[in-house]
Formats: structure tokens, sequence, C-alpha cells
């Protein structure tokens, strides 16, 4: 039998990236590091406790998520938020929700409309206690499971990138009741299409409900925070 030593070091290289991806890529979405904070690989190597090479690599593919970007003059910081790349980043999305709604309304099993219903249970339960805090996790279940059964691997792998972006543009956005009702609307219209196997309504209502999100970032991008919301 072949020895397995020689493949051990990578495995484990390969989870410290990972796990320093993830740690880094939570941060920037949760809004610990800001839009436009410079990242220094001595700097996040100390705070994880682990050298720079993982890091240099977990950098690489956060760069490839479209969540930090190069500088100029060398270094990298996290990707800032403009106008340009909300419209590219919603457009793409709007796209790809309505196909993947379209596939699920085809395809989507039993346990998958189960999962569905529990996530739109869980924005009800926020609706009534006005608790936008816990709707984002609800919200992302949602749409995650609907992308799943769509049943199309390549359109998750390409959906994955997209919603990580957009994720960005979260912190800056504030919640009110009036947003999470319209989008809980959204939400249950678009899960009785899938239910009721109509894909071309289906894929509608996704496109419709994106657009919404759509227009709130830009106009609160374009005029300033104010009462308004996302949940797209």
């Amino acid at each position: 039998m072949a020895a397995i030593g020689p493949r051990v070091a990578p495995l484990t290289r390969r989870r410290l990236v990972d796990d320093a991806a993830l740690a880094l890529r939570n941060a920037i979405l949760d809004g610990r590091l800001e839009a436009g904070a410079r990242l220094r690989q001595t700097d996040l190597a100390d705070r994880l406790g682990i050298s720079r090479t993982p890091i240099r690599e977990a950098l690489g593919r956060l760069r490839q998520e479209g969540l930090i970007e190069l500088l100029p003059g060398g270094g990298v910081r996290v990707a800032l938020l403009d106008l340009d790349r909300a419209v590219a980043l919603y457009d793409i999305r709007e796209v790809l929700d309505g196909l993947a709604a379209r596939l699920a309304a085809r395809r989507a099993p039993a346990a998958a409309l189960a999962t569905l219903e529990r996530a739109l249970g869980r924005m009800a339960q926020c609706l009534e206690r006005q608790d936008p805090n816990r709707w984002f996790p609800a919200h992302v279940a949602f749409h995650e499971e609907i992308f799943r059964a769509s049943g199309n691997t390549r359109l998750q792998g390409l959906s994955a990138v997209v919603r990580l972006s957009i994720r960005q543009f979260h912190p800056l956005l504030l919640k009110t009741t009036d947003r999470l009702a319209a989008a809980y609307r959204e939400h249950r219209a678009i899960y009785e299409a899938i239910a009721a196997r109509d894909g071309e309504r289906a894929e509608r209502l996704a496109r419709a409900h994106i657009a919404n999100a759509k227009a709130i970032v830009l106009d609160l991008m374009t005029h300033g925070e104010r009462d308004g919301a996302l949940q797209g």
C-alpha cells in the first residue's frame, strides 16, 4: 500500500485556508471589516494565529468572490461599495434567482418544499415580533434551498459568488417593518408558485423580488440611508 504521509500536510494547510477564508468572509459580511479597510497579511496572520501562507491563499479566494480588491500601489482592501457594482450584481442575481425558481418548480422534492415552509415560518415570526435581526438567516436559507432544489450544481456554484458579494450591501441598509412585510409576501408568493409547479410564474416572481430589492439598494446608495430596507 502506498504511503499516505506526503498527503497529510497539504490537507492540513487546506483546512487552514478554509478556516481563514471563512473567518475573513464573515468579518467582511457582518461589517467588522468595513468596505475600504486595508488588509495586511501579517496583521491577519497574527489575529488568526496562523502563518501568512494560508492567509494569502484565503485572500485569493475572497478576491475571486469579489469581496476584496487589489490596491493600485500593492496590497488589498475590502471591496468598496459603489453604484455600478450594485447594479451589475443585482442584474446577474435577478437572472440566476429566476432560473433557480423555474427549475425548482419542476424538480423540488417534498423535503425541499418543507424546508422552504420552515424558512417562511421563521420569517413570519420575525415580522410578527418586528425583529429584523433574525430575518437574514431565514431569508438566506429560503433562497439557498431554492438553488439546491433546482438540481443544477453549476447554477448553485454561480449563485454562491454573487450572493456573497451582494451580502456586502446589507450593512448599509435599515430594516423596517414595511419592507419586511413586503419581502415576506414576495417570498410567500414565490414558494406558492414553486409548490404549484408553475415554473413560469415562479421565475417571474423571483425576478420581481430581486428587482424590488435592487431598487431599494440603488435608492439608498443614491440618496443616502433613510427609512427603508433590503432583504433580497
